[in-house]
């Protein structure tokens, strides 16, 4: 299914949505709370960053083809899989 984005307020601590959602009765689904319009710092943000490039980092498929001599340059290796009856996204 397509994820639906919705804005609401905050009413009685509950989340008011400005229409009714086209999803049938009795649906379970999972709402990540964002605020519209918070202003984040500079320096939020580079946390934020800095900790997300440390997660992917640490990740066990970072770096595994590093030594494939083969992928030295990954814009030619795409291009010579494409040619080779790869998928060509337009």
């Amino acid at each position: 299914m397509a994820v639906i984005i919705e804005e609401g307020t905050i009413s009685n601590g509950r989340i008011v949505l400005s229409k009714p959602l086209s999803l049938p009765e009795g649906t379970e689904v999972r709402v990540q709370i964002e605020p519209v319009g918070t202003a984040v710092s500079d320096d939020e943000n580079q946390d934020k960053d800095s900790n997300e490039s440390e997660d992917f980092a640490n990740l066990p498929c970072f770096g595994m083809w590093a030594d494939r001599e083969d992928m030295r340059d990954s814009v030619a290796w795409v291009r010579k899989q494409r040619e080779m009856g790869g998928t060509t996204y337009r």
